[in-house]
């Protein structure tokens, strides 16, 4: 289950080779808290970086082969992207295989620009020969019937690289009561795709449950960590209460 520890500590304390999905959501160093400090505590980038090699390196170590290791971040500063380059591309066990780009269409928006909404999500396999349970997680086609054959198609398709959803969470208690809170809806599909019922799931930065949740309603093991003492405790009160 979850853990009120410090994530790299918490790290330390699993075997090599033993977890079967790594889906997390780090602090983004872009002063997001709140005035809580979680994101905030680093003197400047190199050291918020030197940090992320620390505990993406752990997860490396500890992640099965060709299992997947999933981070999610913005690119509302250049730092998301220097993560990528400089952290993990520099871990040999991992390879690039996908990003997943979140888009929704909620909250304030500027009149000076476009606005932002999205975020991403880079996936990194150890090793290549990665699973992935497309089966599990097609949607509905827009086109029924294949036009060359004139057949209806018997299955669905697997989605593109870029999901749309708006909502957060159904439960009026828990809207926004944490700020880089993740729809269950695409946990659940990053988990079905990429795991198998019974595997265990590895979130360090456990936040606001929400991947706690995913993994309980895909039948999935959670373990996780999750340092701030009041996000432990409401996340828990969350998830007690699906």
């Amino acid at each position: 289950m979850i853990t009120n520890i410090d994530c790299i500590e918490y790290l330390k304390t699993i075997d090599d080779n033993s977890v079967d999905l790594v889906l997390t959501d780090p602090p983004y160093f872009i002063g997001f808290d709140g005035g809580k400090g979680w994101d905030s505590q680093w003197e400047n980038e190199k050291e918020y970086l030197d940090w992320c090699n620390v505990w993406s390196r752990e997860c490396a170590r500890i992640l099965k082969p060709n299992r997947m290791m999933i981070v999610f971040g913005t690119l509302k500063t250049d730092t998301f992207i220097k993560y990528k380059l400089n952290v993990l591309n520099e871990i040999k066990e991992l390879s690039a295989q996908n990003e997943i780009i979140w888009s929704y269409n909620w909250g304030g928006r500027t009149k000076e620009n476009f606005a932002r909404k999205h975020e991403y999500a880079w996936c990194y396999s150890k090793g290549q020969d990665f699973l992935f349970n497309g089966d599990d997680v097609r949607v509905e086609r827009k086109q029924k019937v294949n036009i060359r054959t004139g057949k209806p198609f018997e299955k669905g398709t697997i989605p593109t690289c870029v999901w749309e959803k708006n909502n957060h969470t159904t439960s009026k208690e828990y809207v926004n009561w944490h700020p880089t809170q993740k729809p269950i809806e695409i946990l659940e599909r990053l988990i079905k795709a990429y795991t198998n019922s019974g595997d265990t799931v590895l979130d360090i930065f456990s936040g606001s449950g929400s991947t706690m949740i995913a993994t309980k309603k895909s039948d999935r093991v959670f373990i996780g960590s999750e340092i701030d003492k009041e996000y432990y405790n409401k996340s828990l009160e969350r998830y007690n209460d699906f």
